[in-house]
């Protein structure tokens, strides 16, 4: 059992190790407690970075619904523009055929 616990947690050589029960249950102790200590440092990181993640989405998200409602405001009014363009050039069209067919010999 001991030389499990020492190739799982990789502590050491194997040159120097505790040989009374007492000592290798003080060492199987502080070799869990360092994973142990090592999974919450690592786990901790990890969260931060997922909550960094979700809040810079939710940001990204808010962001893109204000500028949908903007986009749909400045679309409307440059359909608006371009009617307005349109009905103009048929006018503008309207008076230069109007200005030809004065302008063709009968």
């Amino acid at each position: 059992m001991w030389w499990t616990l020492t190739t799982i947690s990789t502590v050491g050589y194997g040159d120097r190790y505790p040989t009374t029960f007492e000592g290798r249950l003080v060492a199987a102790t502080l070799m869990v407690a360092g994973i142990a200590l090592l999974g919450v440092v690592t786990a901790s990181i990890a969260s931060w970075f997922v909550e960094n993640l979700r809040r810079a989405s939710e940001r990204v998200s808010e962001d893109v619904e204000s500028n949908i409602d903007e986009l749909e405001a400045a679309d409307a009014r440059t359909n608006a523009q371009l009617a307005a363009v349109l009905a103009e050039l048929r006018a503008v069209t309207a008076r230069l055929d109007a200005l030809e067919r004065d302008r063709r010999p009968s």
